[in-house]
């Protein structure tokens, strides 16, 4: 198995402003010191943890899924993060792992944060998934998911 090198970018997040955001990760990222093979962005990134799901919401094939796939071919690194994402008529948490190839894959938050109504929000995920990066078997949870 070969090793695996995680970034993981914790930032102050322009409070629903998706472009503002995206600026900013793109120059954080853009400034990394060393070469990574997943860079891990934080819960909501491009609006910070919001319930004004109508207003924010991206559809799968967004600016902001565009922007990782970019910044995941720039980088040559898998980038993962969730969003505010309109799927049909529901919203959901949605986490998405874009590798550098421009391969999406997405999993929804299955244990909403009922102690801010997310459970009113957000649909709830059903499934939980496992994809592999370097030989590394990654199971993605969002938040809240990891108490359980």
């Amino acid at each position: 198995m070969s090793a695996l090198n995680v970034t993981i970018i914790q930032a102050n997040l322009a409070w629903h402003d998706a472009a503002a955001n995206r600026a900013m990760f793109t120059d954080v990222i853009g400034n990394l010191d060393e070469k990574s093979d997943l860079i891990v962005l934080p819960e909501m990134f491009t609006t910070g943890f919001s319930m004004d799901a109508p207003s924010l919401a991206e559809p799968t094939n967004g600016e902001s899924v565009t922007w990782m796939q970019s910044m995941g071919a720039q980088t040559n690194a898998a980038i993962c993060g969730s969003l505010i994402i309109r799927d049909g008529n529901d919203y959901y948490n949605r986490f998405l792992c874009v590798d550098s190839n421009g391969l999406v894959i997405s999993y929804d938050k299955r244990h909403l944060f009922r102690l801010a109504n997310e459970q009113n929000h957000y649909s709830q995920g059903q499934d939980r998934i496992i994809f592999e990066l370097n030989g590394f078997r990654i199971c993605p949870m969002v938040c809240y998911d990891l108490r359980f």
